[in-house]
């Protein structure tokens, strides 16, 4: 039977390095008796932050189905989304042998730019460089609360829709999750990896709903993603985005969504210069840098807009207050 739930784990990501430079507005503003006077930097984020509780509060809609192990099933959700998992072809660590009988499946689809902002999955490798990508997966199977895995040599083969013109040179690539997972919150050591089949992906078109998408024939569960990497020949530069000493990176998560493809990196939160920042973007590109804060019981959003980066980089993010339904309508709109 399908539902929709809300997740509950640790899914999402954030990541935080160092610098060198101050760069953070001097302009402090008192708020008697609040957390808006907390000014302070830290170099290593507690997963206590106040940033780690957005992972809660922007949590998306859960499918959850259920499948017999022993005969596999083709699972389809509309027309955009097909799932076929193989007989026997999950296992259990530690056990020998194919785990038979019913399991439970849940599936998150990352669609939009601001799936990935909500995922804290920017689509970037682990040295820092940048992905477009077509859209990705989370898919956790498990049985009797304890979860599965594929056999060697299983493969799960995916189906899904892409919002946009598909590309005919995407690559399958799978989330590297932190070991272990924090107990709650930020993933902040998450990063994309290209499976060793470097091939390109097989797209597929439904007229009768105007979809397309690609086709995956997955080696791993959980995080997957049809991406590729941006022109590695574009010279390329770091950006720095600057707030008012009330956003500090123990409340603040900055990304750095592309215009006109779907990119998102994270800016990292650098205690030397209380300032955010990530490199590897391209010159002229168009850009929106957007903060996301939770500050006492308050939401924060700041939008810069950035027509062409340029070669003086330092940007002001100026964030206001907003509900949890207009960052989320803006999110989705993404």
């Amino acid at each position: 039977m399908k539902r929709i739930l809300f997740v509950t784990g640790c899914l999402f990501t954030l990541f935080f390095a160092a610098c060198t430079k101050e760069l953070s507005d001097s302009n402090i503003t008192p708020y008697t008796n609040h957390p808006l006077n907390d000014t302070i930097w830290v170099r290593t984020v507690a997963n206590t932050a106040a940033v780690h509780e957005l992972f809660d509060l922007f949590a998306p809609g859960l499918i959850i189905d259920s499948f017999s192990l022993t005969n596999g099933a083709t699972l389809h959700y509309g027309d955009s989304l097909e799932i076929e998992i193989k007989p026997n072809s999950c296992v259990s660590n530690g056990i020998a042998g194919p785990t038979t009988g019913s399991a439970r499946i849940e599936i998150l689809q990352l669609k939009r730019k601001g799936d990935f902002i909500k995922f804290f999955k920017p689509t970037t490798t682990e040295n820092g460089s940048l992905l477009e990508t077509g859209g990705g997966l989370y898919i956790r199977i498990s049985k009797e609360g304890k979860e599965l895995s594929l056999a060697t040599g299983s493969t799960i083969k995916v189906r899904f829709a892409d919002i946009d013109p598909v590309k005919q040179n995407m690559q399958a690539f799978y989330g590297r999750e932190g070991n272990p997972l924090p107990l709650k919150g930020i993933d902040t050591t998450f990063n994309w990896m290209r499976d060793t089949d470097s091939t390109w992906l097989p797209t597929w078109s439904k007229l009768s709903g105007n979809y397309s998408g690609y086709e995956m024939n997955s080696k791993n569960l959980r995080w997957i993603s049809a991406e590729r990497y941006v022109d590695s020949t574009q010279a390329k530069t770091k950006i720095t985005a600057i707030l008012s000493p009330n956003f500090t990176n123990k409340n603040t998560a900055v990304f750095a969504v592309f215009t006109n493809h779907k990119i998102i990196a994270n800016l990292r939160g650098d205690y030397p210069s209380r300032s955010f920042n990530v490199n590897n973007i391209p010159l002229k590109a168009s850009i929106k840098l957007v903060s996301l804060s939770y500050i006492g019981s308050d939401l924060y959003l700041g939008i810069k807009e950035i027509s062409s980066v340029a070669t003086v980089t330092s940007y002001k993010i100026e964030p206001e207050k907003k509900s949890l339904a207009d960052i989320l309508k803006y999110l989705n709109g993404l």
